[in-house]
């Protein structure tokens, strides 16, 4: 008897355990009630494992070889469903550009040294041009016409017009429905400066540091030319960089006045002490009494650090407020065209990740997550059962994206 209830029990979990085990095999089939709870299935739809392989091996995607299209003029990416066209560059320098924009990791982070590359060789691209052409009529007839039914305009100051007119340019670029990344429109539509090609000269002397050339505008625009830095400062090394370039000077070499002009006017009237009867109330006094004193010098080296005193020296012969709109243009140009070719690569991969994965997918998406959806994005954002016929980017600077999807 024992032994038959133990064969019978065998029976049953051998059975209850096959039966337990064709349930987790077979296909499950959807249900729409709500009182079914569905296991969490997490699938990536924006990365796909040949981009994950691509970046963690830092090998740039085939985009095609640089195909030439006339004397200086080069196709960067021939396979990319919108081919930037590159003037002004020999092949050795669109090659270079040509890998700034095709690296792997980081793309936003390499916009300095692309915006340093055209402001030096004054480059140009084709897209762009005609993509400008394409919206600046239409750009300066809506400021016009704001212009024309402005109440203000007509008895506004030259400074309240140039605040309206920023208002204006605001309101005009929000009708045109376009949006191109982070890329400055608004400039990029305003056209190259006049004056793009005399920092050249200046630009040479940076060679490819974009990062010393940013810091060096930055202290253009300080309001006061002396800085103090601190040995354990990050921008310590740039200051001392300047120095070695002519471009700024540093402690004992900087002019008094200028050393004091630097300076608070509580630490004008520490320097001060014993000379005068009380502290002095304003600082161009207080600077005044100071360059008087026959022992300043010394005076200064009591409560102060030479080595940590630098001074930016603005370029010869070149207006400060030109350099800083010369590269505030290169750099619109610079992120709008990394925008352009970094959706390009996306849209390769996502073709690439359909094709070895064919088995997976059976639908595409195009998406854009801006919120609200750009006028631009809205007529093509959308799930197609087959490959679309066009595929973004759809414009310049377009960051719309194709992703592999599954039908609804």
């Amino acid at each position: 008897m024992e032994w038959l209830v133990i064969i019978v029990l065998v029976a049953v979990v051998w059975y209850w355990v096959k039966r337990k085990n064709a349930r987790a095999s077979a296909p499950v089939k959807p249900r729409t009630t709500s009182a079914v709870v569905v296991p969490e299935v997490k699938v990536t739809f924006t990365t796909s494992a040949s981009r994950r392989s691509r970046s963690d091996s830092g090998a740039p995607r085939d985009v095609g070889d640089l195909k030439s299209a006339g004397d200086n003029a080069w196709v960067l990416n021939p396979k990319s469903p919108l081919p930037l066209t590159v003037q002004g560059a020999d092949k050795q320098l669109a090659a270079r550009l040509k890998a700034l924009l095709g690296g792997a990791e980081y793309w936003s982070q390499k916009i300095p040294d692309i915006a340093l590359i055209i402001a030096q060789h004054n480059l140009r691209f084709d897209e762009v041009d005609a993509f400008v052409a394409q919206h600046r009529r239409r750009f300066d007839v809506e400021v016009s016409c704001h212009i024309s039914n402005s109440f203000e305009w007509s008895s506004a100051s030259e400074k309240d017009r140039e605040d309206l007119r920023t208002e204006f340019q605001a309101n005009a670029l929000e009708s045109l429905g376009i949006f191109v990344g982070r890329a400055d429109l608004g400039r990029l539509l305003a056209g190259e400066p006049a004056e793009f090609a005399e920092d050249d000269e200046l630009l040479r002397q940076f060679g490819g540091d974009a990062a010393l050339y940013s810091f060096y505008l930055t202290q253009l625009s300080r309001s006061s030319p002396v800085a103090t830095v601190k040995a354990d400062d990050y921008g310590r090394k740039f200051w001392e960089q300047l120095v070695e370039k002519g471009l700024a000077r540093r402690g004992k070499d900087i002019p008094a006045q200028i050393m004091l002009d630097g300076l608070r006017l509580k630490d004008l009237n520490d320097i001060l002490a014993g000379t005068i009867q009380k502290p002095l109330g304003r600082k161009a006094k207080a600077v005044e009494v100071a360059l008087e004193l026959p022992d300043l010098q010394a005076r200064l080296s009591e409560r102060i650090s030479f080595r940590e005193m630098f001074q930016v020296i603005p370029p010869q012969g070149i207006n400060t407020d030109v350099l800083a709109e010369s590269f505030a243009y290169a750099t619109a140009l610079a992120t709008v065209v990394q925008q352009t070719y970094f959706t390009a690569v996306n849209t390769l991969d996502a073709i690439d990740e359909r094709k070895r994965d064919s088995g997976i997918y059976d639908a595409w998406e195009i998406q854009n997550w801006k919120e609200p959806l750009p006028a631009c994005a809205a007529s093509v954002c959308k799930k197609y059962d087959r490959l679309p016929t066009k595929l973004p980017p759809f414009h310049i600077g377009c960051d719309c994206q194709l992703q592999c999807s599954f039908k609804d």
